[in-house]
């Protein structure tokens, strides 16, 4: 919200500019609607802005419109981007949004760049201006509470660790300008849980295969990371003071921002302190999800002259005790680092620009499974006196450069190459007995050691606008990809949690750990402008994706990626890549009494990365499952198939109405494969045992065509929003209901469970006083009907024991710009 409060303010000087001074007198003295209506038509070429235009920018309801229900829609008050445009349609689709009206600073992100070319109706488009008004956390506790994130689901661990699930995908290519990013644990930490929503400018969402600059994957998020400011009208300081409270949690947030801009470089500095208890469920019951948590963020950019300019970043976070419902561990301490420095020439000699980007991030985590809370939750803990401790240690680091010429033409060609190197490290020891004859077991490891994944790429995109209407895109890339194992694997011969513990080969499977890999992708998109209101885009893609190193090196941790919980998970250094060809038809409308849109998709994955189910534990008191062990395997076709739609009534009258919906269908269609594999164990290892159904060994069977696991259900929001009628607005109210279908499409194989349906209702408001300016005060009651519920993706045992979501939580939030 700083940059994009920066932006504001440069382009309201260089309206100013334009104005004779007895006009700019009368603006300053407020006389707001005689001047929209004197200076309705443009000043001149070089101005580029109506002055209706600029006072919506200047509006002091810009914050409040942050809240716009309807996603991928232009907003009734208009905040621009810093980004440079190549597109010259005339569509108001989010492509057109993202182009740079005039006077603000140039993005200096090469995927920002390269992701202009993507059309609007195969992208959500996130703000991150609406984290203030919305009181949200990390970056995926805005995407869960955006309305324009429409094809995001996210699966709530805590308060402040969320993870999104693009089209219910688990894992994907998600950038921070340049950055990489990995999660460190798939189970605890994400990639987004690191970023505090309030620190970044916005995020683009990529549901489909149609993007080549954010390495090998099938949907991409890309958040832009606040940069340093600048200032065309001399030096000045800037601040920010931020403030939230919930009271559901006893949550507090205090944050403070200070930035220096001048005409060629600037500065920005934030630390924001955030603090969390013990929420209360719906049924009264409390439920342990306290945290501690501390980011600073430092910007420094610097503009060297003739096109050419250079931004450095860096990010330090710091959470301590930070408690995880429903899963066996907890965080004790976790520090993370990211270092990013990026070059920009805007008059290279071999191109018409010139980009050169390289990162470093670094995460590391303690954590142990001792909380009284938590054996409450998993009584087999206290049953085989069980004592846990995980540590953690990932590393991303890597580069992109990229060329482009043609940037301001009718076309456009993009070259480049790029580099990601991910080391990463878990340990989870373990001490404890054994079920059934009581031997005792010491100093256990289930780790995924020490092991690395090297990716250079080449990627190419080009665009091209034909026949005044038809926009064109395409793009590839080629990966190389090789991964090992730098452990020593002799020294990693008690390794699991059987009676007998095994050598890590021996539960692997695997002699050769080393994989290389070539991988490639090639995307098209076609877009039509109809008209002025009508958009329509059809966008076919092909990719290929690697397994992760948590998929290959993984040997029985407590990853609980299931709902089930309690799941230990294995890895096969033997997997083939995804590969996934997609289709999405989208179309999109915008008139002045009604906004709205559909896409569709279907996808084809082959060798789809899921699980097999190879045992299950059974214990007192009446033999039920405690426990099921799970194996990362490919089936050789799934489908995903579904899609979003929204749409809004009188999006500029006072009450405006709204709808918006999502839903995926995801099934596994050769569910039983060609072979079962076996749990590696002391003097036997694991193997592929052909001719058996997948999952065999677990005694748990299954039909040929089951769903994928982790699906989300259907979803609608419903809702309307009243804002004030005033030229100059200062109050906003949105009342919603979130309503989810009951998910009786669960893999029976890996012992899923159904969900009920639920409804959710919210009341949102904002409100900006008139008389203290750059003061926005937001309040709100979250499940005001104190529903009771549990989402799909959450946790709930085989026992019968379940964690609930947050019941009835009141907000109230201040943001002070100066």
């Amino acid at each position: 919200m700083l940059s994009t409060l920066l932006a504001i303010t440069f382009l309201r000087a260089n309206a100013y500019d334009h104005l004779p001074s007895e006009q700019r007198e009368e603006l300053e003295d407020g006389f707001v609607s005689e001047a929209v209506a004197v200076y309705s038509p443009r000043f001149d070429e070089s101005g580029a802005y109506e002055a209706e235009h600029f006072f919506r920018l200047t509006s002091p309801l810009k914050q409040a419109t942050m809240m716009q229900p309807t996603p991928l829609l232009q907003p009734r008050v208009e905040v621009t981007p810093t980004t440079t445009s190549t597109s010259q349609s005339s569509s108001t689709s989010l492509a057109s949004r993202l182009s740079n009206d005039g006077g603000a600073q140039p993005d200096r992100s090469v995927l920002r760049q390269a992701a202009e070319g993507v059309s609007s109706l195969s992208v959500d488009w996130i703000r991150g201006a609406e984290a203030g008004p919305l009181t949200t956390t990390d970056v995926g506790s805005l995407l869960r509470k955006s309305p324009a994130a429409l094809s995001t689901a996210v699966q709530r661990r805590t308060p402040i660790v969320n993870d999104p699930r693009i089209r219910s995908s688990r894992v994907g290519s998600l950038a921070a300008s340049g950055s990489y990013w990995v999660p460190a644990r798939a189970d605890l930490d994400t990639v987004l849980s690191k970023i505090d929503s309030r620190q970044i400018e916005d995020i683009i969402i990529i549901p489909g295969p149609y993007s080549s600059v954010y390495g090998p994957g099938f949907r991409y998020a890309d958040f832009q990371l606040l940069q340093s400011p600048r200032s065309e009208e001399g030096s000045r300081w800037l601040g920010r003071s931020s403030f939230d409270h919930n009271s559901n949690g006893n949550q507090w947030l205090g944050q403070q921002q200070i930035g220096y801009a001048a005409e060629k470089w600037g500065a920005r500095a934030s630390y924001s302190h955030r603090y969390g208890d013990n929420y209360r469920a719906g049924n009264g019951s409390s439920v342990d999800a306290g945290y501690e948590s501390r980011e600073l963020t430092l910007a420094l950019g610097h503009d060297l002259g003739d096109g050419r300019s250079v931004e450095f970043s860096i990010l330090h976070l710091d959470q301590t005790d930070v408690s995880f419902p429903g899963y066996v561990f907890d965080i004790d301490v976790l520090v993370s680092d990211a270092y990013e420095v990026s070059y920009i020439d805007e008059n290279p000699y071999l191109s018409d620009r010139a980009e050169f980007e390289i990162w470093y991030n670094r995460t590391w985590f303690e954590g142990d499974a001792q909380n009284d809370a938590k054996r409450a939750q998993f009584p087999l803990l206290d049953r085989v006196s069980y004592v846990g401790t995980t540590d953690v240690d990932s590393l991303s680091t890597g580069y992109r450069r990229g060329h482009t010429w043609n940037q301001n033409a009718d076309y456009r060609l993009t070259l480049g190459h790029d580099l990601r190197f991910i080391k990463q490290e878990l340990n989870e020891i373990a001490s404890g007995t054994s079920l059934g004859l009581p031997i005792p077991f010491m100093n256990r490891n289930s780790p995924i050691p020490r092991s690395y994944s090297v990716n250079p790429g080449v990627f190419a995109e080009y665009e091209e606008e034909f026949l005044k209407d038809y926009t064109f895109r395409t793009g590839t890339r080629v990966d190389f990809v090789q991964t090992d194992v730098v452990d020593d694997l002799n020294k990693l011969t008690d390794v699991g949690l059987d009676t007998i513990p095994a050598t890590y080969r021996e539960i692997i499977g695997a002699d050769e750990t080393q994989t290389d890999r070539f991988l490639w992708s090639l995307y098209g998109t076609l877009e039509r402008q109809y008209n002025e209101a009508l958009v329509g885009t059809v966008s076919v893609g092909y990719a290929e994706r690697p397994p992760t190193l948590t998929e290959l090196y993984a040997a029985q941790p407590f990853l609980l990626l299931l709902q089930n919980g309690l799941n230990n998970v294995t890895g096969d250094p033997r997997l083939d890549n995804e590969k996934l060809i997609q289709a999405d038809v989208a179309l999109d409308f915008e008139g002045d009494y009604l906004k709205a849109g559909v896409r569709g998709f279907h996808g084809w994955a082959m060798d789809y990365i899921t699980f097999e189910n190879t045992n299950v534990l059974r214990g007192p008191p009446n033999g039920e499952i405690q426990q099921a062990s799970l194996r990362y395997v490919n089936t050789d076709l799934a489908t995903l198939a579904g899609g979003e739609a929204f749409a809004e009534l009188f999006p500029k009258a006072m009450l405006s109405p709204f709808v918006r919906v999502r839903g995926v269908d995801g099934r596994d269609r050769t569910r039983k494969g060609n072979y079962a594999t076996t749990n590696g164990s002391n003097g036997s290892s694991s193997q592929r045992v052909a001719g058996q159904t997948r999952g065999f060994f677990s005694g748990i069977s299954g039909s040929d065509s089951e769903p994928l696991p982790g699906i989300s259900p259907f979803e609608m929001q419903i809702g309307g929003k009243l804002t004030d009628p005033s030229v100059d607005p200062a109050w906003s109210l949105i009342l919603s209901a979130r309503v989810f279908d009951n998910q009786d499409r669960v893999a029976s194989s890996l012992l899923e469970s159904k969900t009920a349906g639920f409804t959710i209702w919210d009341l949102r408001g904002i409100y900006q006083p008139r008389g203290i300016d750059g003061l926005v005060v937001v309040a709100g009651v979250e499940n005001f009907t104190n529903k009771n519920y549990r989402e799909h993706l959450d946790f709930r045992s085989f026992n019968g024991i379940n964690v609930f979501q947050p019941g009835v939580n009141f907000y109230l939030g201040t943001d002070w710009t100066y």
